[in-house]
């Protein structure tokens, strides 16, 4: 069922491809995808612009093929006839919502045949607060992580702080050691200065 994937513009390449070009814009302009083309019958197609009589029963004829339905075998019964299985997964199908999403065809018929009347609601509800559930572990595993990375940059904000100030520490103190240097270089000229000037006064 690949067509359950179908997004409007592949929907329009399909009518294109069974030659009916003229109708692409009157899917793609009503948001026909892969899961509403369960809907394109008799009854809605002139809703969507199609009304040339004819169009209508191949357009029909081709979509029951592509979703692989059966057309239903009227008679002279006034009761509905039974309905087929893939359809009334189909209809299922077109709605939204994450459950819908991932139903498949199997678990379908699973409700449908299951002796203890399985409750596919029931079972919906189950499904969304298993979901539910998910979603929030997801939540506190993102905020826990968000915290974690959050306290790994203050960390390395102060590491880069505390390198910086060490470094700004190492400067002060080569500056020191510096000045000091200078400064007893400079003694040590005064003191030369003297011994020469004292020398040259004894030799006078």
């Amino acid at each position: 069922m690949e067509f359950l994937k179908w997004d409007t513009e592949d929907v329009a390449k399909w009518v294109e491809s069974i030659g009916f070009s003229k109708y692409k814009a009157c899917f793609t302009e009503n948001f026909i995808t892969g899961r509403k083309l369960i809907h394109v019958n008799c009854n809605n197609l002139p809703k969507l612009g199609v009304t040339d009589f004819r169009d209508i029963l191949v357009i029909c004829a081709h979509v029951r093929v592509l979703l692989g339905i059966t057309e239903p075998p009227w008679n002279n019964s006034i009761a509905d006839p039974r309905r087929d299985t893939v359809a009334l997964f189909l209809e299922v199908k077109s709605r939204t919502g994450r459950w819908t999403n991932s139903l498949t065809y199997q678990q379908f018929l699973y409700y449908l045949e299951d002796p203890d009347g399985a409750n596919m609601e029931d079972e919906k509800e189950e499904w969304e607060e298993e979901e539910e559930e998910k979603e929030e572990e997801k939540e506190d595993e993102d905020e826990k992580k968000d915290e974690d990375e959050e306290k790994k940059d203050e960390d390395e904000e102060k590491e880069d702080e505390d390198e910086e100030q060490e470094e700004q520490e190492e400067d002060k103190n080569d500056k020191n050691k510096d000045n000091e240097n200078d400064k007893n270089k400079d003694d040590k000229n005064d003191e030369n200065k003297d011994n020469q000037n004292e020398n040259n006064e004894n030799q006078q």
